[in-house]
């Protein structure tokens, strides 16, 4: 349609009237529509639009414009008074729209224009009728005045008869059919609004329409309409109405009488709809369908419908067919339109009356309706229009639903008339469903009869065919010709067919098969599906080739019913195109085709039946073609014609996703599917390519990148592993696919010719996708493909890097052209987004190609960059990036590999190598410099708004708050001056000084903040807001200002708070939010709001709310300086209270868990449960630290406002220095400790009004709480954050600087105050100590990694001659801080001796310092003890193994010791002295005062896994021997605790006691039943196991003694596998165990805890056990333990190694339980499989070193190997030979088999000279080198196991001191002294430290390693 100015006006007002109606949300707006009512222009219509002469004013264009487009709003206004209003606008006209003169109408226009204002204003009123229900009865009555006006224009008009010789034409002719299309653009809109009028209403509506649509009236419409047509052009109204009369006759809507009719029956079919659904006036098709889609019947009458309304129905409708019936003759005469029109209305009308008949039978009779349409089925001319004949069958086959008597009638009738009735195509398809859905309430039987019959028509044609087998059906494509229904083949009848045309017989041949396919699909049962299919491909190749076309055509329909009919037909259309292609049949292939995108288009996505056809046709692309063909040419032709159905399928539902069975298998045939198109001719430059373009890119649109994910990673490219790209070929057709790589990469032409047919085909391939997805739209997919093997490591990364420059061009072009809305710079920017996220990629090849490619983006659509989402993302990348390298110092072993950003919509994946992480920093830091400064330059201004954006939207990250490269990139951009701004860039640079824009961006974010939240009145993270000149004003406007209301608000915040009610902390922010902006114009009467404010954040007292409270108190304290002082008050109280209730860091209940004070676990490490404690104490912390940072942030800029402020300040630290002795005593906490120190020391330096007194009192006070942290042992660090342990160190040596600023307060001793120096002194020592300590810890290695302390280190040297004075300061000051100087400086004897003296001098001042009893009594009872023993009975428990090891003879069985031990014992859980039931029975030996056997008896009534335990360890020890011939001489005390325990038990103790040692004795005996079996066969001995295991029963609660904390619920009874021994008959089975995980969380207050100590659940798991029976495991046993102590050690101080102290139990002597190492190989078994080595192993299981999974795999080889390292020396683990070192999934090394350990070796040789195995394949694994990363990670952590286990060097000899007696071979008498030895404890840390590098330097240059491997070959036949 031509554009003129009135069609731009009119659209425009349209548009913004939609706007106004829909942007008022139900409000009344005197700007919206009201404002849009006053466009009409006023003129005299406005006074009085009743008046008859009003209609002659002529309506401009304008006025008509703005009126219809009040028109289009109408329905969409929601606000009753504009709804109102609008009406009152509109109604008016609606009386005179049929006779309203309007200006000259644009000649473009479709319709008249009365026609549009009638339609539109009608339209509108009834809407509004319809949706403002207040407002219906005022529509509806303009309504009936617009047909009293019709009526009256009716009646008052003068009417002419048709005279074919008129020659003139008159005004009355052009008002009458002026009236006329009035009334047809009204009752059109009568029609579509129907729903307005009730039942009654819609009566008398059409009725009244019925008397205005007169015969008179309609006769005068057609003489008018005569003579304009026919008569003299005599005006130029009667050359518009000729006009318009041709262009409704071309729109198919000619003008006249019949036009009128049909607009009247369609209100009547829509009221007739209505009784069926009264909410919805369908008519036509829309209403067949839903009266055809319901079951079986049309719905039953409503109550309401009266039989009046049906009747006037029924008679109106009767009226009208009759009256048609009557012009049949006529009609035939007239004009195809006419006679269209007429059609359409007598098919109305029977759709009318088919709606009434099963209201009312009786008034709307479905005898007569039936005749009607049997009637019109038989005259040719009727049922040639298509409309009228789908009504008529569509009625037919809805009243078949009504009644079986017409179904059965039609199921006979209706094949006859699809034979017979010689309809079009589209007709007999429709006559086809009909008869199925006829058919649906029959029986099987008549529908088998009526499928014979219709496939008898297909024979009819058949006889001079030749009898036989159809050549269609073979034996690899056959379908079941023999059918379930076979039998039924007698049943059809004869339908005769004569017909002399070949095409007439085709067409009908062609609807008896869609007749058969739609009876087929309607019925919906596989067997009738088989037979139809049976049926119609026996008919093949019987009739005609056009027929044999149409036939496979056409049974494409039954491909989307199931898989069976889809597989049937896939079958017969590769054998059809098969034989099509051979014979050259053309008209076969294209119906092949023809009917596979039909399958095609109506399978979704979402189908089962996709994956089927889409394995199909891909498989078929792979499978066709031969490499030892000649000529290509007809595979590719056949491969061609696939291409366009599998486009068409891949594309069609694009809004559902696939769900493949087996995803793996699509994958590899499309990767498959597209390396045999290449190989087939199908590249960018040929012929074959060009020609199907457009259906490859589709196909390319929609495929992955064709690289072998599964094989990326690995060592086997998937090049060289693809069958496709295995084929042979020919030189020439090498040389072809080289050529076209050439022609596209000219400039690599010498190394494209030494590729090979893979490498082409794959690169050929790898350029036809990428390219036709950059035309597509995304030039991004190139990136996979450098992640493929040969890619990375051979030439073709070369000419993959030109292919991916060439797909970017491609996009570029595409892009540059400006003409598609999908290659606008917002999809490149999108693009980008792809491109920068491989930039920070872990593959060097990927990042380059993505560099290369963001560059020629940038360099060619800079403007791309200002965009969000690619702007953003550049920004969050910077700050991943930084992220990941700062990561490496916050987590120094945990390497976190998967970055995620939810603002910039990225993520990566980034290597464990910090080196690469940080020049990937680098570079991308510096591209994305030079990126955004050319988009700054480019569009400044928005660019910088841009940036804004990203910087005000923010989120707290934790640690770090808001820190990020991004953000601080973002700040620079901003401030950078674009160089396309003339007058900035021209300023000289002023002494080196320059300027740039910083200024003006900060300032306009904040002039965005204050328009942004102004508002709304809530600020993110902030209360304040910033006016736009910059200057900052408190958030009051809608807050309210009601300070008393607010205190009561808060009053109750505060006391819901203190009762421990949950309250959402959105709630508290909202409400102190409020308070706060109260605050800032209050004066005195705010002061109890303040106190709330400041109050309610101590409360929660959590790292959030003091975070909000910090933000809001410096808010208050700026925007009201009055109230500055009392916030600080209230400050200072609120820190108080939580030192005085002990929350936070003052919580001394949260203490730091000593290894030996915890329940020890026979687990692995479990490192989310360090994580989770580590979090909980940083979270208890935090909020103390951030009220540290504010303290002394707010005192160095106020202290001299007042002298008031000092006072605060020096009571608050006084308070506090007071509480420092009882904190958290955690590692963590040390950086808060000495935080506060240094604060202390700050404000003491500063104060300006204190006396020398008051300053030595604070000094002291200060000191003190900087000494009491030393009174607990030394700690090392929880985790692995190095760069909090750089803070802490540089806090120390800041705290001792301070400490010398003010060495002279207290230096000299007065007449009444003691000098401070020795206190001071001690302190600094200490300090420099524990910074010393610190600093090895930070740089384990050594001067490599050398931290400056900034603090003197001769604390850690010191002399002996300055212990004696400083012993004794530090006993005055706290005697723990002097007993833990012993475990400071454990080699210096003089301290100890010191120390010692002071404990005997003093021992009451020790009695809550358990390890002050290491230095008093020692190793055995000193004879200087006297009277200090009897404070034990008051003295704090020791724990549990240094009590048991009271109980040895050097202590004499001393009574005081005794009872302490015991009294320590019993003070412990059950769970923590469980661990050392081994040691507890060894004690026995020795308990001459029966003390152990009160302990075990009296325990073991409330402990059954304890007695239990108790139990098997004494059996086991009871002999010496392993066939229990030589009695220990501890048996008989064993046995009598044993039987003083049984006999002490309750009745149900005791039968649960038997029942355990029954089942268990059940499992081990089953090794005495395999004796005999020694020498048999291994297959015969596991059938042995398993008929005894199938023996046994498994009661309810028993469980294995190597898991006593899991309840054993069922048996493997297959599992039975015997082990390989030469004399005695092991073996494994596998168990079924419940077991229960807390869920809990470490929580601050005991009531908490309690509480979350009941979240406990269920688990069950397979454990497989080991039974052994001639073995002593009691070695075993006590190693396992060891490791199992040291992962206590390990886990108190967070390090981040691994081990897996696997259980044993020793049962009996010579007996025991071990648990298998599951998901875990040895390293002899890898060694059987053929692989080379260790690093081989890896490599071939977890992929190339630069893959995740192996960086994962040997970050966890690496912490494992240091743990077991380290305890193999200490523990001098022998034997460890291939076959005793295991790897489980995920890389973890372990150790088994502990034979050999301590003292003693395989043959008393000691082939094993090394501290440890470090095999060089162990090495490899570890970097490959000994300065590679990995492996200095090792040694680090190495060094940290080692000064780790060197703290607890007693309690670990405790552990062996108990079992020294046990006759264990592993013990010499010298056993305990050497393990002490190998701690050199004598060396300090760093000391140490140097000694395991050495330990670990010897160990990987150990020959002997090698020996004993060797030896192990040649001996047992163990790889290596």
């Amino acid at each position: 349609m031509r554009v003129t100015r009135g069609t731009t006006r009119r659209v425009a007002l349209e548009r913004l009237a939609i706007l106004c109606a829909t942007s008022t949300d139900g409000q009344d707006h005197s700007d919206g529509i009201q404002g849009l009512c006053k466009l009409r222009p006023k003129s005299s219509r406005n006074a009085s639009l009743e008046g008859p002469g009003v209609a002659a004013v002529p309506m401009s264009a304008r006025e008509l414009d703005v009126l219809l487009a009040l028109c289009k709003a109408a329905p969409l206004v929601t606000g009753l008074q504009d709804a109102e209003a609008l009406l009152a606008q509109l109604a008016p006209y609606m009386p005179e729209a049929h006779r309203q003169a309007i200006g000259h109408s644009a000649p473009t226009s479709r319709q008249a224009p009365w026609e549009s204002l009638a339609y539109e204003l009608t339209s509108a009123v009834l809407s509004i009728a319809t949706n403002h229900l207040s407002l219906a009865d005022r529509a509806l009555s303009s309504v009936e005045v617009t047909l009293n006006a019709l009526g009256e224009s009716i009646d008052k008009s003068a009417w002419r008869k048709a005279e074919a010789n008129s020659t003139d034409t008159s005004d009355a002719d052009h008002s009458a059919v002026q009236l006329t299309v009035a009334m047809y653009g009204f009752m059109r809109a009568c029609a579509d609004h129907v729903q307005a009028w009730n039942a009654d209403q819609r009566l008398a509506l059409i009725q009244r329409l019925r008397i205005l649509l007169s015969e008179k009236f309609m006769v005068s419409v057609e003489g008018s309409l005569s003579a304009i047509r026919n008569g003299r052009v005599t005006s130029r109204s009667s050359k518009e109405w000729r006009r318009w009369i041709r262009q409704y006759a071309t729109q198919g809507k000619p003008l006249g009488a019949m036009l009128l009719q049909r607009a009247f029956i369609d209100i009547v079919e829509r009221i007739a709809f209505l009784l069926h659904s009264p909410y919805e006036a369908l008519s036509g098709d829309g209403a067949l369908a839903v009266l055809m889609a319901k079951a079986s019947q049309v719905s039953k009458p409503r109550p309401a419908v009266s039989e009046s309304m049906i009747g006037s129905l029924a008679e109106i409708i009767a009226e009208e067919v009759n009256l048609l019936d009557e012009d049949a003759d006529y009609l035939q005469v007239s004009s195809a339109w006419q006679q269209r029109l007429a059609f359409e209305v007598k098919a109305a009308s029977l759709r009318s009356f088919l709606y009434c008949t099963p209201i009312d039978e009786e008034i709307a009779d479905d005898e007569v309706l039936m005749s009607w349409l049997e009637a019109t089925a038989s005259d040719p001319v009727q049922m040639g229009d298509g409309g009228l004949a789908e009504t008529v069958l569509k009625s037919m086959a809805i009243l078949a639903g009504t009644s079986p008597v017409i179904a059965s009638n039609l199921s006979r009738t209706m094949p006859r008339l699809i034979v017979q009735g010689k309809m079009p195509s589209r007709t007999g398809k429709v006559a086809g469903e009909c008869l199925a859905h006829a058919l649906r309430l029959l029986s099987g039987d008549v529908v088998i009869s009526t499928l014979y019959s219709l496939g008898n028509v297909l024979s009819a044609g058949s006889n001079d065919r030749p009898n036989g087998i159809s050549p269609w059906i073979d034996g690899s494509a056959s379908l079941d010709t023999s059918g379930p229904y076979t039998s039924h083949s007698a049943l059809g009848s004869s339908i005769s067919l004569n017909m002399s045309d070949e095409d007439e017989s085709t067409v009908v041949y062609g609807a008896v098969i869609q007749a058969i396919v739609a009876i087929a699909i309607a019925r919906n049962d596989e067997k009738i599906s088989a037979l139809v299919l049976s049926m119609l491909v026996q008919k093949l190749g019987r009739i005609n080739p056009t027929v044999d076309a149409r036939l496979v055509a056409e049974t494409a329909a039954l491909g989307a019913c199931n898989a069976t009919d889809l597989k049937g037909l896939l079958r017969l259309y590769v054998r059809a195109a098969s034989l099509a292609s051979n014979s050259g049949n053309v008209q076969m292939i294209g119906a092949v085709t023809d009917a596979r995108i039909r399958i095609a288009a109506s399978i979704r996505k979402d189908s089962p039946l996709y994956e089927i056809y889409l394995v199909h046709l891909l498989g078929l692309i792979v499978g066709n073609g031969d490499e030892r063909a000649v000529d290509v040419a007809p595979a590719s032709r056949n491969m061609a014609r696939l291409f366009r159905p599998l486009a068409i399928l891949v594309s069609t539902d694009l809004t559902s996703t696939p769900q493949f069975e087996d995803e793996e298998e699509v994958r590899q045939l499309g990767r498959d599917a597209w390396f045999n198109i290449v190989a087939h001719g199908f590249t960018l430059q040929s012929q074959s390519g060009r020609q199907y373009a457009a259906e490859l890119q589709v196909l390319a649109q929609h495929s992955l990148p064709l690289i072998d994910e599964e094989r990326v990673d690995m060592p086997e490219s998937g090049i060289e592993l693809n069958p496709i790209l295995r084929r042979s070929a020919g030189t020439e057709h090498v040389g072809n696919l080289q050529a076209a790589l050439i022609a596209l990469n000219p400039q690599h032409e010498a190394e494209i010719k030494k590729m090979g047919y893979a490498e082409c085909v794959y690169l050929n391939a790898a350029t036809l996708v990428t390219t036709l997805r950059a035309r597509a739209g995304d030039c991004t997919s190139v990136l996979p493909y450098f992640l493929e093997n040969k890619v990375k490591t051979t030439s073709m990364g070369n000419t993959m890097l030109s292919i991916a420059s060439n797909a970017v061009d491609t996009y570029l072009q595409r892009v540059l052209t400006g003409r598609e809305q999908s290659f606008a710079a917002s999809q490149v920017a999108l693009q980008l987004v792809t491109f920068f996220e491989d930039c920070c990629h872990r593959i060097s090849k990927v990042q380059n190609a993505a560099v290369t490619a963001a560059d020629r983006i940038i360099n060619a659509v800079p403007s791309a960059l200002s965009h969000k989402a690619s702007l953003f993302a550049l920004l969050e990348l910077l700050t991943i990036m930084w992220r990941s390298c700062l990561d490496a110092e916050t987590d120094e072993y945990e390497w976190k590999t998967h970055y995620i950003s939810e603002k910039g919509l990225v993520s990566v994946q980034l290597s464990d190598d910090v080196n690469y992480r940080q020049t990937t920093l680098t570079n991308f830091h510096k591209r994305c410099r030079i990126w955004v400064s050319k988009a700054v330059d480019l569009a400044p201004l928005d660019m910088k708004g841009l940036l804004r954006a990203y910087l005000e939207d923010y989120e707290d990250e934790g640690t770090y708050g808001h820190i990020g490269l991004g953000r601080s990139f973002a700040v620079e951009m901003g401030a950078r001056i674009p160089a396309s701004d003339q007058r900035l860039t021209s300023i000289d640079r002023q002494s080196g000084v320059a300027v740039n824009t910083a200024s003006d961006f900060m300032a306009q974010i904040t002039s965005r903040q204050a328009y942004r939240y102004g508002d709304s009145g809530t600020v993110d993270d902030d209360w304040t807001l910033v006016d736009r000149n910059g200057t900052s004003r408190a958030l009051t406007a809608g807050l309210g200002t009601d300070i008393a209301a607010e205190v009561a608000g808060l009053r109750e915040l505060h006391i819901r708070l203190l009762k421990h009610e949950h309250i959402p902390f959105e709630h508290v922010r909202d409400s102190l939010r409020r308070a706060a902006a109260c605050l800032t114009t209050s004066g005195a009467a705010g002061i109890p709001l303040v106190r709330e404010v400041v109050a309610i954040p101590f409360i929660i007292l959590t790292k959030q709310s003091i975070k909000l409270g910090i933000s809001l108190w410096l808010g208050i304290v700026k925007e009201n300086p009055a109230l500055e002082h009392r916030v600080l008050a209230e400050v200072a109280t609120g820190w108080e209270s939580s030192v005085r209730l002990k929350k936070g860091f003052f919580n001394s209940t949260f203490a730091h868990l000593d290894p030996f004070y915890v329940k020890e676990e026979f687990a692995p490490t479990n490192w989310e449960a360090i994580a989770k404690r580590q979090q909980v104490t940083h979270d208890l912390i935090a909020p103390h630290l951030r009220l540290i940072w504010y303290l002394k942030s707010h005192f160095n800029a106020s202290r001299l406002t007042a002298p008031n402020v000092e006072k605060v300040y020096a009571r608050l630290m006084r308070v506090t220095m007071t509480a420092m002795r009882h904190t958290v005593s955690q590692p963590l906490a040390r950086e808060v400790h000495f935080h506060l120190v240094l604060l202390a020391l700050d404000i003491l330096q500063l104060q300006t009004r204190l006396d020398a007194a008051t300053q030595w009192r604070s000094k002291d006070a200060i000191v003190s709480g900087a000494l009491a942290w030393f009174a607990t042992a030394p700690l090392w660090s929880f985790g692995s954050n190095r760069l909090q342990l750089k803070a802490e160190v540089r806090l120390l040596a800041d705290v001792s600087t301070a400490l010398q600023k003010l060495a002279s307060v207290g230096a000299k001793t007065t007449a009444s105050l003691a000098s401070l120096q020795p206190k001071q002194e001690l302190l600094q020592h200490l300090l420099a100590h524990e910074s010393g300590r610190l600093s090895v810890w930070i740089s384990p290695l050594g001067a490599n990694a050398q931290v400056n302390t900034g603090i003197s280190q001769t604390g850690i040297t010191m002399k002996d001659t300055t212990f004696s004075s400083l012993v004794k300061v530090a006993w005055s000051e706290n005697p723990s801080i002097a007993i833990h100087l012993s475990t400071r400086f454990p080699h210096s004897q003089r301290l100890n001796s010191e120390i010692k003296a002071l404990l005997l001098a003093q021992p009451e001042k020790a009695i809550n310092e358990p390890d002050a009893l290491y230095v008093m009594i020692g190793s055995s009872l000193p004879t200087d003890l006297k009277n200090q023993l009897k404070y034990l009975l008051y003295w704090a428990p020791v724990n549990p193994m240094a009590a048991v090891a009271y109980f040895m003879p050097a202590y004499r069985n001393n009574a005081l010791i005794t009872q302490y031990a015991i009294r320590a014992l019993e003070s412990h859980a059950v769970e923590v002295t469980f661990f050392y039931v081994p040691q507890i029975v060894q004690t026995l030996r020795y308990d001459a005062l029966g003390y152990v056997e009160r302990y075990i008896i009296e325990t073991a009534k409330f402990s059954q896994l304890f007695a239990h335990q108790i139990i098997w360890n004494m059996k086991a020890n009871a002999y010496k021997d392993d066939d229990q011939q030589v009695p220990d001489p501890v048996k008989p005390t064993l046995d009598k605790a044993m039987n003083a325990m049984i006999s002490s038990w309750s009745p149900e103790d005791r039968s649960f006691y038997e029942t355990e040692f029954e089942f268990f004795a059940k499992v081990t005996g089953i090794s005495g039943t395999l004796k005999p079996f020694i020498t048999a066969p291994k297959a015969e001995k596991k059938a042995k196991i398993e008929e005894e295991l199938r023996k046994i029963e498994v009661q309810v609660g028993v469980y294995l003694p190597s898991n006593p904390d899991g309840v054993v619920i069922g048996i493997d009874r297959k599992s039975g596998k015997p082990l390989q021994s030469h004399a005695k008959a092991p073996y494994m089975a596998t168990f079924r165990i419940r077991k229960e995980i807390s869920t809990v969380e470490v929580v601050e207050t005991d009531e908490a805890q309690d509480e979350a100590d009941a979240k406990r659940k269920s688990y069950e798991t397979w454990q497989s056990a080991i039974f052994k029976v001639g073995d002593d495991c009691r070695q075993d046993v006590l190693a396992l333990q060891m490791i199992a102590a040291f992962r206590g050690i390990f886990n108190s101080c967070g390090l981040d190694v691994y081990v897996f102290p696997y259980r044993v139990t020793a049962t009996a002597p010579g007996c025991g339980v071990i648990d298998v190492l599951p998901n875990s190989i040895s390293r002899d078994m890898m060694g059987r499989e053929a692989v080379n080595g260790l690093y081989e192993y890896f490599v071939s299981k977890y992929g190339y070193e630069d893959s995740l999974r192996f960086q994962a795999a040997r970050g966890n080889f690496v912490k494992s190997m240091a743990a077991y390292s380290i305890i193999s020396y200490l523990l001098q683990f022998k034997d460890r030979h291939n076959g005793n070192i295991m790897v489980d999934d995920a890389g973890h090394i372990l150790h088994i088999d502990f034979g050999f350990c301590f003292d003693i070796a395989p043959g008393g040789v000691k082939f094993e000279r090394a501290p440890f195995k470090l095999t060089p394949e162990m090495v490899a694994v570890m970097g490959g080198s000994v300065n590679s990363a990995p492996f200095r990670a090792f040694e680090e952590l190495c060094v940290k196991v080692f000064l780790a286990a060197r703290e607890h060097v007693e309690q670990l000899s405790h552990i062996l001191q108990t079992m020294l007696d046990s006759g264990l071979p592993c013990f010499k008498p010298q056993t305990l002294q050497h393990f002490k030895e190998r701690f050199v404890l004598e060396k300090t840390e760093r000391e140490a430290a140097d000694f395991v590098r050495k330990l670990v330097k010897w160990s990987a240059g150990s020959y002997s390693t090698g020996v004993y491997d060797y030896f192990q070959l040649l001996t047992n036949g163990i790889p290596y």
